[in-house]
């Protein structure tokens, strides 16, 4: 196990490696935001889309219950009083 001072320096040289590999290598800054940006957006459009088509599914059932119990047959059956 690393002492706290070998830890840091370990962490010293960590960054100082980072941040000259930047330097030499610009290119790699927008290249990383969009490896980290695209998965995120992906998750969140398939969260969504499941949100959507829970609810339609909830819709589906509602209807597939009414039609079992009957219900939508009162909703044809109206007379117009006058």
């Amino acid at each position: 196990m690393l002492t706290p001072e070998e830890l840091h320096q370990e962490m010293t040289e960590n960054k100082e490696f980072n941040m000259e590999m930047l330097h030499e290598n610009p290119w790699l800054i927008p290249a990383t935001i969009a490896l980290t940006t695209l998965p995120v957006a992906v998750c969140i459009h398939g969260f969504w889309k499941n949100r959507q088509l829970q609810k339609k599914l909830k819709i589906e059932r509602e209807k597939t219950k009414q039609l079992a119990l009957g219900h939508h047959l009162e909703k044809t059956r109206r007379s117009f009083k006058f």
